[in-house]
């Protein structure tokens, strides 16, 4: 019995404690769930021949669903934390058992260990079963570059959520409490300030969770590509959120038949993968219009490109296809984060006439919108369009005075109000 994994396996249960005690039970019984249903599944997939184990895969996770969705939608018990998240992951784990990614049968301890892993529990990023539980037996030893690599990346992610996100969220909750109060400009820029917020809060979650991977010996997939470069809706879910854009590619759009079975059939399977993707964030239905705007955006791109034949940055500047795409992504996060659909729709209309009223300008939209500017126009200009945040060698002193400057720069400039994290509450 391999002892790092017991104790990664205690540690991952003591973390979890530490969020929500009284929802450890539900988390160790659907462990126990999984690894049941995969065990039969996999026995069944021995069997040369045999169909039964697509149906018992199948009914393992429509019990994983439905659970899912009882506690999601149910109002008689609160969502447990990080549910949303590692449900995926168990589903996963079954559908790879199923698809043989497997040489040999894991034991319940790696299967426990991965379905609570801590560094992704509450907040992804989603692993797969492939890509995470032979890592437990083949974890990467502790290195000077890991450590450093690590180091960097949680410095960066704190920074992202407790100066960034965190001081924008005073601004975008106390407009949003009263859209009604606030003019169309000031709903606007507040507007734009949660996009910022939504995307500096989950990347600097994925950021320290990949840094702390990194040092305890594991890869973990990259969750953020400059989402918001993004020429068109479907770039846009390459860059953003990409552990679960991948999840739904591979155990959704493709189960359902992807692009193989015609135009009409391609648009049906995406508009159906929006809609879980909606439904997957969030109980009301504002959740369901966002998915649906966003799936129906993805089809018109598509059926543009596929009647001209040609991407439709071709036909227009790249940055001002951006600026199209930034547009439509912010709008479409305004059902995402209003109360009900009708703030949502109060708070659209009050933009798109510029209606009077109070005028609430915060001046750190203005200041981390610019830095996002920044970082994107030197991916562009120097990372081919993509992340250029890269860890520095914490051995040469230039890099470790940026990075005790930024620790400082944290300490200092910090928000310690409501510090939720924003996608731990999905």
């Amino acid at each position: 019995m391999n002892v790092s994994i017991i104790i990664l396996l205690i540690a991952n249960y003591i973390f979890y404690a530490l969020f929500d005690l009284r929802s450890l039970p539900v988390l160790v019984v659907m462990s126990m769930f999984t690894y049941a249903g995969g065990k039969l599944v996999y026995s069944e997939n021995q069997k040369a021949g045999s169909e039964k184990s697509k149906h018992i895969c199948l009914i393992f996770i429509a019990v994983q669903i439905a659970v899912l969705c009882f506690f999601k939608y149910s109002k008689a018990f609160p969502l447990p934390v990080g549910m949303s998240f590692y449900m995926l992951m168990a589903i996963s784990f079954l559908a790879d058992v199923y698809r043989g990614q497997f040489e040999r049968f894991p034991s319940a301890l790696e299967v426990f260990t991965y379905i609570s892993f801590f560094p992704t529990v509450i907040s992804g990023p989603i692993m797969k079963s492939k890509d995470l539980i032979p890592q437990l037996s083949d974890r990467k030893k502790l290195t000077a570059e890991r450590l450093s690599a690590g180091l960097w990346m949680i410095a960066i992610g704190a920074f992202m959520k407790l100066v960034m996100a965190d001081r924008l969220a005073v601004s975008v909750d106390s407009v949003y409490s009263a859209p009604l109060v606030y003019s169309g400009l000031t709903l606007f820029f507040t507007s734009i300030g949660y996009t910022l917020q939504l995307l500096f809060d989950f990347a600097g979650y994925s950021y320290m969770a990949t840094g702390v991977a990194c040092i305890i010996g594991f890869d973990i997939i990259k969750n953020f590509d400059l989402p918001y470069m993004a020429k068109n809706p479907s770039e846009f879910w390459r860059r953003w959120h990409i552990s679960l854009s991948s999840w739904l590619k591979d155990y959704v759009y493709i189960p359902l038949g992807g692009n193989r079975k015609g135009a009409a059939r391609t648009y049906i399977n995406i508009f159906l993968v929006m809609v879980v993707s909606g439904l997957w964030h969030g109980s009301t239905i504002n959740f369901l219009v966002w998915g649906i705007l966003h799936g129906l955006g993805q089809i018109v791109y598509r059926a543009y490109t596929r009647k001209t034949g040609k991407d439709a940055a071709a036909h227009a500047v790249s940055i001002f296809s951006m600026i199209i795409n930034f547009l439509f992504v912010n709008f479409l996060w305004i059902p995402f984060r209003a109360a009900t659909l009708d703030d949502a729709r109060t708070i659209f209309m009050r933009i798109v006439t510029m209606a009077p009223g109070a005028s609430y300008y915060y001046v750190y939209t203005f200041m981390f919108g610019a830095m996002m500017l920044l970082v994107q126009f030197i991916g562009a200009k120097c990372n081919d369009s993509h992340d250029p945040l890269k860890p520095l060698p914490l051995n040469k002193m230039y890099a470790r005075i940026i990075f005790c400057t930024l620790v400082i720069a944290t300490a200092m400039f910090a928000y310690f109000g409501n510090g939720a994290f924003i996608y731990a509450q999905f």
